[in-house]
């Protein structure tokens, strides 16, 4: 079963809609909201765990794979990690559990937001603050300025070679502190972030319609096979797979 339908994309957020299909064992840099409307979608955890989901909230960084039946179809939302509102919802580093916990996550935040007549991004923004409590959790911090520099500054540079080092200097501070930065407040590496943005870049670029060679290229991949790599271990398909059935809106 291959993924087919519709993808909305706007800063911070990418929403799936339509077949559901299977994935291998990966790890994305954002926290996965999956709803299953038809069929059968089982999620298997890091430590060999399933689970059968209607619904599911799995943390950025933790490892799963997932199986569909013929005919799924459902809605995956991924937040971004680096937002605030994908930072409301991932858990700590030392909590990231396992299927059982990410699907009664899941239940709870669809028993608790009323879907009404919201498009589907609207739909996603009041999932997360079901997931949330509506509140600001008091864990949580601002981030560190020189953080949110390099969030800033770091889109612009996909095109070339970026490095740990490289980026410390633009923002003023050393190499060292800012790698503790990234793995403390955004609970993933510098280097996990940077084939996190390329990827989400060479995907909007084969929306496009850019060929897989050029679109590697446009996100500072080495070359497809790079590329090829990366979208293996963070979405467990090709990049052909998923993009080439999909309508980018």
């Amino acid at each position: 079963m291959t993924w087919s339908g519709d993808v909305h994309m706007q800063p911070g957020i990418l929403m799936f809609a339509g077949a559901v299909g299977s994935a291998h064992t990966h790890a994305h840099a954002a926290v996965q909201i999956m709803i299953v409307d038809d069929g059968v979608v089982t999620v298997t955890d890091g430590n060999g765990h399933r689970e059968v989901v209607r619904s599911v909230v799995i943390p950025s960084g933790a490892v799963h794979s997932l199986s569909a039946s013929e005919g799924a179809r459902g809605r995956a939302i991924y937040v971004d990690s680096t937002i605030g509102m994908g930072r409301r919802i991932q858990p700590p580093e030392s909590d990231l559990g396992g299927v059982a916990e990410w699907s009664n996550r899941g239940r709870t935040a669809v028993a608790m937001t009323d879907r009404g007549d919201d498009s589907d991004l609207e739909y996603a923004a009041r999932l997360v603050d079901s997931l949330s409590g509506g509140k600001q959790p008091s864990n949580l911090r601002d981030l560190h300025p020189a953080l949110e520099h390099a969030l800033t500054i770091l889109p612009e540079r996909l095109s070339g070679p970026i490095t740990l080092a490289d980026t410390a200097a633009r923002v003023s501070i050393s190499s060292g502190r800012l790698g503790r930065i990234f793995n403390d407040q955004l609970q993933m590496s510098f280097s996990t972030y940077i084939r996190w943005l390329r990827l989400r870049r060479a995907m909007e670029v084969m929306s496009s319609g850019a060929s897989l060679t050029t679109s590697a290229h446009e996100a500072g991949f080495t070359d497809s096979a790079h590329l090829n790599r990366i979208c293996h271990s963070m979405f467990g398909l090709t990049p052909s797979a998923a993009t080439g059935n999909l309508t980018w809106n």
